[in-house]
């Protein structure tokens, strides 16, 4: 997707991606953190990984003395990069109980949403689940979101990227998409205006480690994340990126 989330964009992006496509060992006393493109919590800007979530990753591995390289790459690459890959870590990842054993968590990065969007200027409302039965609903294959509108038995179409989703709601083959917090940049970079239509889950994101790295470097991170969050300085990071357009 030539766009903001799930795949790369912009030339710089595209250097990192093909960074991701190739495993990258972590050195010794390294970590390797994995991200996406996904505005506004990891994106590019200026050649460089910014946004709520990678700012706050990179302040608490700098506060816990601890060197580490970031890549960035497609989702499902990223996500198999921190399961599969001694010393690589992977954000900004949703932590679920299916999830929950698979990773050693530092967390939490960001309380985000998970949002039913629509066409901008559509009448249609919904006030729970129960009024999406018998719509259409396109979202990313394999995201969080699938899973759980399924286990409310609504069905969910999925696309290999939110792209296509931007095409299928653009031309009516879907009627809604289901996306995360801020993917209102997503429709946009696609040349459409979406809104919400329902806000129906909130996840905490952390950053998800692979089960192999040492206790005491999770517990270096955690307790740096911890000190952020308590000081207040992780919220202001979160409010500046929120406030500050993203391109």
């Amino acid at each position: 997707m030539p766009g903001p989330r799930h795949l790369c964009s912009h030339t710089s992006a595209l250097v990192a991606c093909f960074m991701a496509l190739a495993p990258v060992p972590a050195g010794a006393g390294r970590l390797v953190f994995n991200t996406e493109e996904s505005p506004p919590f990891n994106y590019f800007q200026d050649g460089k990984v910014v946004g709520t979530s990678a700012d706050i990753v990179r302040r608490i591995a700098k506060d816990a003395d601890i060197a580490y390289d970031i890549i960035v790459g497609p989702w499902k690459k990223s996500y198999n990069n921190a399961l599969h890959q001694d010393g690589h870590c992977v954000f900004s990842t949703k932590f679920t109980e299916a999830r929950e054993p698979l990773f050693k968590w530092v967390m939490p990065i960001e309380i985000s949403k998970s949002v039913i969007y629509k066409l901008k200027g559509d009448p249609f409302k919904a006030l729970s689940l129960e009024d999406l039965r018998g719509k259409k609903i396109g979202s990313y294959s394999n995201d969080i979101w699938v899973g759980y509108l399924r286990d409310a038995n609504i069905e969910v179409e999925e696309a290999n990227s939110d792209y296509v989703n931007m095409n299928k709601l653009k031309t009516g083959r879907i009627d809604l998409w289901a996306g995360g917090e801020g993917d209102e940049q997503v429709a946009r970079e696609a040349g459409i205006e979406v809104e919400e239509a329902l806000v129906f889950a909130e996840n905490v994101i952390g950053l998800a480690c692979n089960k192999n790295i040492d206790d005491h470097i999770i517990e270096r991170l955690q307790e740096a994340l911890d000190q952020l969050n308590a000081s207040g300085e992780a919220e202001e990071i979160r409010r500046s990126r929120y406030q500050t357009p993203v391109p």
